[in-house]
């Protein structure tokens, strides 16, 4: 596997865990086989698939936040 074809698969993986169909390569800010230790502003998610961990600015989550209360 090339890198440019690991890459664009951490892309779409990235794009699918954190439910950004719009996702670019440039929003991914770090992406390591190892845990990533979260810097302020950023989302870290495994992208299961590839065994990596992807780290995004928080603005491109789009997953559903926690709901509040019980």
């Amino acid at each position: 596997m090339s890198m440019a074809s690991l890459e664009k698969a951490i892309l779409e993986g990235a794009r699918v865990v954190f439910c950004n169909p719009k996702l670019r390569k440039k929003d991914i800010v770090e992406w390591s086989s190892g845990a990533i230790m979260a810097q302020a502003g950023e989302t870290v998610v495994g992208v299961p698939d590839l065994g990596v961990y992807v780290a995004v600015k928080t603005e491109h989550d789009k997953r559903l936040p926690p709901a509040a209360g019980g």
